[in-house]
């Protein structure tokens, strides 16, 4: 069991702050990813430039993904506020809190955390090593004993660690109850010189350790000390609840993504067009459609604008995380022509057919496919994006370079090879138009061919 996650609080005087790779991925993606999600990779490769990352194996990259990762899942497990989100795909983004309730149990989760330090610094030194075996007992240690008060050679507290029935770990413990300054490379020398020849040392303290104190535990070819800083301990203590308690609450929250699934796929945002309106409600999936978005619609700004408005409103996602109220009041400010929260939200759902965007709850944000397309977002990326999400692009193209031909030409074979239930062609003109704002098809006189 590793107890210490590298890094010491920053700003006390003689002491050096050592980051962690979760810290040094946070400062790559704040300067560097303009609120897209980056993937691990990439992060690492400008670490590797930036000289914030030292390789410390053959697979430095591997470390930073597996590195981000626990971090998420540590801070879900204590309580605190997400700094990370993953976007799966070894995607990852700066979280960003998407309501003031969520807030407010972050600063109440904070003010917590800052008495339970104080009492721990006003705890008598005896009352404090019992605690500590508490913590120790909690996290999976056994035979935890606290040595006598006097004559202990640097050692407070002994213990062992069985893991699995295949290792018995002894380890010795030094308990430091300071709360201010650094504790340095004596200690852990103290600690290190009372140790028997298998034991484990470990140094647990409500303060800091200095950069002599982190090199000597480190020192190669010695016998291993593990240290636990003060916003550790509080994290142990937080996490295995010793000391306090926590209690859920419901928060409700709307699941947009859920009434946008079955939305119609003739109408456009709105279902103003005056096209016959055909339910998406039980309709057959199959071998051809299967995986793939029934539902294409146009965006605001025109037909040769369609992709302008696409990349405006996926970078608008990517730099804010709104909910989706805020995105669709952005979307009324942002194009004149769109009056209708109802069509707003429409249009929406063109970005999560496309499969550019998605909800969490009520927040819209960016995909692992959302991001890549971020970085080439051309034609050519988007028409591929379209080919492998939307249903009927690749037939739709095949059947044009065949022959020129109209939208009840396009839409006979749809129904017949793609055993789709549309009573109008609205969905073909949908896709013709998007086609010819990627430039592959063109038309004239009713009739369209690819380009």
């Amino acid at each position: 069991m590793v107890l210490t996650s590298g890094g010491v609080a920053v700003g006390h005087a003689g002491c050096v702050p050592v980051l962690s790779l979760a810290d040094k991925a946070e400062d790559v993606l704040r300067r560097h990813s303009k609120g897209a999600p980056m993937h691990y990779r990439r992060l690492t490769e400008i670490g590797l430039v930036e000289g914030l990352i030292v390789p410390g194996g053959p697979t430095p990259e591997a470390s930073l993904n597996s590195a981000v990762t626990q971090d998420i899942k540590k801070r879900f497990r204590i309580g605190q506020s997400q700094r990370f989100r993953s976007h799966g795909r070894g995607f990852f983004s700066l979280a960003r809190p998407s309501d003031p309730l969520r807030g407010a149990v972050e600063q109440k989760n904070q003010e917590v955390r800052a008495r339970l330090r104080e009492l721990l610094g006003e705890t008598h030194p005896r009352a404090f090593e019992q605690l500590i075996g508490e913590v120790l007992l909690a996290i999976g240690f056994e035979d935890v004993v606290v040595t006598r008060y006097v004559g202990d050679k640097g050692i407070d507290l002994r213990a062992r660690l069985a893991v699995g029935g295949i290792t018995n770990v002894r380890t010795a413990i030094q308990v430091k109850r300071y709360t201010t300054g650094a504790i340095g490379a004596p200690a852990v020398r103290e600690l290190r010189g009372g140790l028997g020849p298998h034991d484990r040392g470990l140094v647990i303290t409500l303060s800091y350790f200095s950069k002599d104190a982190q090199r000597e535990a480190a020192e190669a070819d010695r016998s291993p000390i593990s240290l636990v800083d003060g916003d550790q301990l509080i994290d142990l203590l937080v996490a295995n609840e010793v000391g306090v308690t926590s209690s859920s609450v419901a928060i409700l929250e709307l699941d947009e993504g859920f009434f946008t699934e079955g939305s119609d796929d003739e109408a456009p945002p709105g279902g103003s067009s005056g096209v016959s309106v055909g339910s998406s409600m039980g309709r057959r999936r199959t071998s051809a459609t299967q995986g793939r978005v029934l539902s294409l619609w146009p965006l605001p700004g025109g037909g040769t604008a369609w992709k302008n408005a696409l990349d405006s409103m996926l970078k608008h996602v990517a730099a804010e995380g709104p909910s989706m109220k805020d995105a669709i009041e952005w979307l009324i400010q942002t194009f004149d022509r769109v009056e209708s929260r109802k069509t707003a939200r429409g249009y929406w759902q063109v970005l999560r057919s496309f499969g550019l965007v998605d909800t969490e709850g009520e927040q819209l944000v960016v995909t692992a496919l959302g991001s890549e397309y971020l970085e080439d977002p051309t034609d050519a990326r988007l028409f591929q994006i379209a080919r492998d999400r939307i249903v009927g692009i690749n037939e739709m193209v095949e059947w044009l370079r065949e022959a020129p031909r109209s939208v009840d030409e396009l839409l006979a074979p749809f129904r017949e090879h793609l055993d789709v239930e549309w009573e109008s062609g609205a969905q073909i003109q949908f896709r013709l138009g998007w086609l010819t704002v990627l430039g592959v098809t063109t038309g004239s006189k009713g009739r369209w061919q690819t380009v």
